[in-house]
């Protein structure tokens, strides 16, 4: 018998305006491709973690901490976006199996590409922390 976890459903605050504005057209046809919207775009996601009113949902498999960081003009800006969710549900085309593989038996936090980590099309993606979780949350 399997045991369901619950994962928190969050992103970071500037991830909101990227689904519902863009910076063009193309970032939102992306973001919407890639990316589920979770319950919750807030501060409360990012670190350090405020649980506080934050929404979970189900999970049949691991809960992921995905930390991205923001760049402008190549440069690093020292904030960090965060997204909280299912494995499962958190990409809409998934993850890569080898990869989240490496994630399903123990809590642990890795640094990725982005491409290898989701089913992206593209080899040149972002640097990602990315940390798993077995239990709730």
């Amino acid at each position: 018998m399997y045991r369901q976890n619950r994962c928190y459903s969050c992103m970071s605050p500037m991830y909101e305006e990227f689904f519902k504005n863009g910076l063009n057209s193309s970032l939102i046809s992306l973001l919407r491709r890639f990316f589920t919207a979770p319950k919750n775009f807030s501060h409360q996601c990012d670190e350090p973690m405020k649980p506080e009113s934050m929404h979970l949902v189900s999970c049949r498999t691991i809960c992921l901490t995905v930390q991205q960081e923001l760049y402008v003009m190549g440069q690093p800006t020292g904030k960090r976006l965060f997204m909280r969710g299912c494995a499962l549900t958190l990409a809409r085309r998934g993850l890569n199996n080898h990869t989240l593989s490496m994630f399903d038996r123990y809590d642990i936090c890795r640094e990725m590409s982005a491409a290898d980590l989701f089913r992206y099309d593209r080899a040149d993606s972002q640097r990602v922390r990315v940390c798993s979780c077995l239990g709730d949350r």
